[in-house]
């Protein structure tokens, strides 16, 4: 491997024998070997389930990754692949460095042991001595707080606190790379917001950083680069933006599908920059664009107002049309939007056509911005499907003016007294 890749997953693949019966097991374990003995060709008596399937990519050293995909996909495997809890069936994985990983809640431990105890024992595991250890244990200790329970029996633990500690340890012990897989979702607020502050301190320093979760809003946050898995197969490598709307996209498409037997797929962008867009054949937007000057990019000073004017064609048996409009920041993560119902007018040949004007105070900190727009058949206000989505069609800048205000957000807030 190069000097600057410590992850490297070639044509990577794992399989599992799935047994309809009990008895099937046994045979298999039996009988192919007497038939062989007749140069009889042995039957198969499972069936084969790949959970990682022909899977390759490299991670360099200090690059933040995050894995998406929905349940079953194969995130899971390809973690306790790479660092080693499970034997691959082809391919190869090759990594550089000390890994520490969060997989399995309690995994690693002994619920007999105490939390003092676990902790010397997960250490030693990593490769410290009981030296370096007991120079680490303070902090630990304190990172994890845990109180008096760090000498209880960690089978007593709640699932936050056997997060707590296996946090700590992982991060106490410098690794090279550190993998986590949804362990964080477990823990409350505050003790997020503190996992948060460590990794970001860990990666500064060169750790490479492997992060599966659910919540694409982190993993747009804080990753570099998102890898989308489907069905244990490489769907997409990319910034975490573009990965996470194809992700969308899938599950839109299933939803439809069960729904109705309508597809959701890749769309023609509407915007004149690299856009990317999916939908149905139901509908499109248009035209979207900023105010009078007709412009798909903007600049504005904090305070002022920006226009957007939409133009959308619709099948006229969508029952509940609207036009929603999402402010994102940079990274497609959503600041603001809302939605509006349309009333169009009947076009021809099974078509309607709605305007929209849209417009909201740019009361924003400082910094490059984007608009998502969205056709929706929407039912109500908490469920929609969508007809038309342009990721950021509409982008533009905040500048800063004199008033200054902490955040993202300008709420106004003054003082009265």
């Amino acid at each position: 491997m190069s000097f600057d890749i410590v992850i490297k997953v070639e044509n990577l693949g794992k399989c599992y024998h799935i047994y309809d019966r009990p008895q099937d097991r046994l045979k298999q374990s039996i009988l192919p070997k007497i038939k062989r003995l007749f140069c009889m060709r042995p039957k198969q008596y499972f069936r084969e389930f790949w959970a990682v399937k022909d899977l390759s990519f490299e991670v360099e050293r200090g690059e933040t990754i995050g894995i998406i995909g929905r349940n079953g996909s194969g995130k899971s495997t390809l973690l306790q692949l790479i660092c080693g809890a499970l034997a691959h069936t082809g391919g190869s994985v090759t990594t550089k460095g000390r890994i520490a990983a969060l997989l399995e809640l309690g995994s690693g431990f002994n619920s007999e042991f105490t939390g003092r105890e676990n902790v010397y024992m997960n250490g030693a595991i990593f490769g410290l001595t009981k030296d370096e250890i007991d120079g680490r244990f303070d902090d630990i200790a304190a990172f994890a707080d845990l109180g008096g329970f760090i000498d209880q029996p960690v089978k007593v633990y709640s699932s936050g606190m056997l997060m707590r500690l296996a946090f700590a340890v992982s991060a106490s012990v410098d690794p090279d790379i550190l993998i986590i897989d949804e362990a964080l979702a477990v823990g409350d607020a505050a003790f997020q917001f503190k996992c948060m502050e460590r990794l970001k301190a860990l990666i500064q320093n060169g750790t490479t950083l492997l992060l599966v979760s659910h919540d694409i809003n982190m993993i747009k946050s804080f990753c570099k680069r998102a890898i989308y898995l489907k069905d244990g197969m490489l769907q997409m490598s990319g910034s975490p933006d573009r990965v996470a709307e194809h992700y969308f996209l899938d599950i839109r498409n299933d939803q439809r599908l069960n729904l109705c037997g309508k597809t959701v797929k890749r769309k023609q962008s509407s915007g004149c920059g690299s856009g990317f867009a999916f939908g149905t054949e139901e509908g499109r937007i248009s035209k979207i664009v900023f105010g009078e000057d007709m412009s798909q990019t903007g600049s504005f000073i904090r305070g002022e107002y920006a226009e957007v004017h939409v133009e959308v064609v619709y099948r006229d048996n969508i029952t509940n049309p609207s036009l929603s409009l999402i402010i994102q920041d940079r990274r497609l993560v959503d600041v603001s939007g809302r939605f509006f119902y349309l009333s169009g007018t009947t076009s021809g040949n099974g078509w309607k056509t709605a305007a929209a004007v849209l417009r909201f105070p740019v009361n924003l900190a400082p910094g490059y911005y984007h608009i998502t727009a969205r056709l929706e058949d929407r039912p109500s206000s908490t469920s929609f499907m969508p007809i038309d989505k342009q990721v950021g069609v509409l982008s533009f800048d905040v500048i800063e003016n004199e008033h200054e205000f902490l955040g993202l957000v300008d709420l106004g807030i003054e003082r009265v007294r």
